[in-house]
């Protein structure tokens, strides 16, 4: 890409001769010129570089004597104009419009975070009031804001007005070194519970934004234990974990042979989403619980049919909807082509 830059002149200023008693004789008149000179960058001026004082005669510029330019000087101040300095302006003006769109993007992130803020309220008190048995709830202390000090509530049985929790301290998941699902199955025979009213729960959700950009939110007495929280978060937990180990096909069958990493949990219905595959899987389907590095291992596989062939197509989709030891319903989508396999919770 061209740079065009370089220097010009402008005329500012126009005097004559008489004016300042230089010429007497009509015939001896002459124009004076006051130019600007200036440096450019596309014909834009960035900064003056001086000034010319010229005679204008003949339509010629001729250079004006010193003398000349002191008794000029002395009767009349010339001044360069404003927009000879172009690149101070520009500079000025860069600053004020990325101060006004720093100011917008400032706004359009408090509007943002404040919406943000309403649907997180909204949304926790939605989890309250549809509450299932595979959540757990999150209490922080107001006074202490560490990991040791969070209180995890895994609901247990929901009422119309209250919830029953099985309470974990933060500071004791965190010296099993395990996770929460995982620690709370080992050690649920021992951990307190605890009866705790919607309202109560609902009191404890900080519904003040300012409140909460300025950590002042008093917080909740929920466990009678003296302490103030806060309900932060609720996560759904115990979540089937089921994984594609590998996949075999020719053109009339298919075997996908998948991994249960999680609790227990039958399938109950198996549908094409696209592609017509003639599953033969018995329904419903118990799988046993596993872990990650035990898994159960389940297969689904069709019925060799006259009626079906991959030959045209190898495209597929199917949904399979499971329930879980707590008869929650999941759905996952598997789907592939030949040997690339995938599988989504939907």
């Amino acid at each position: 890409m061209r740079i065009v830059f370089g220097q010009r002149n402008f005329k500012i200023k126009e005097l004559t001769s008489h004016e300042f008693g230089f010429t007497t004789q009509q015939d001896n008149h002459f124009n004076i010129e006051i130019r600007q000179s200036y440096f450019h960058i596309y014909w834009i001026p960035f900064f003056g570089t001086g000034k010319i004082w010229a005679i204008r005669k003949g339509g010629e510029l001729y250079e004006l004597p010193a003398h000349y330019i002191y008794e000029i000087k002395k009767r009349q101040k010339i001044r360069s104009p404003w927009y000879t300095y172009t690149w101070p302006i520009l500079i000025c003006l860069g600053f004020l419009i990325y101060f006004f769109v720093e100011q917008v993007k400032e706004s359009n992130y408090h509007k943002q975070d404040i919406k943000y803020f309403n649907e997180n309220v909204q949304l926790l008190d939605n989890f309250i009031d549809n509450a299932t048995v595979n959540e757990f709830f999150t209490l922080q202390d107001t006074k202490e804001d560490t990991s040791d000090s969070k209180m995890y509530l895994k609901v247990e049985k929901v009422y119309a007005d209250r919830i029953l929790f099985t309470l974990i301290p933060g500071f004791f998941l965190n010296s099993t070194q395990v996770e929460l699902e995982e620690c709370y199955n080992d050690n649920k025979a021992n951990l307190d519970t605890i009866s705790i009213s919607k309202a109560a729960l609902k009191n404890a959700v900080n519904k003040d934004y300012d409140a909460s950009k300025t950590y002042n939110y008093k917080g909740e007495n929920l466990l009678k234990s003296n302490r103030l929280y806060v309900l932060v978060s609720v996560e759904k937990k115990f979540q089937p974990q089921i994984n594609i180990a590998q996949t075999y096909s020719d053109y009339k069958v298919i075997q996908i042979e998948l991994t249960n990493s999680s609790t227990a949990f039958k399938i109950v219905s198996i549908k094409n989403v696209t592609n017509s595959i003639p599953w033969n899987t018995k329904l419903p389907l118990e799988v046993a619980a596993g872990t990650k590095s035990k898994p159960t291992k389940f297969i689904l596989e069709n019925t060799e049919s006259d009626n079906f062939s991959f030959y045209n197509n190898k495209d597929y989709s199917v949904q399979v909807t499971i329930l879980d030891s707590n008869n929650i319903e999941h759905s996952f989508l598997i789907k592939g082509s030949g040997s690339s396999n995938f599988i989504f919770s939907s």
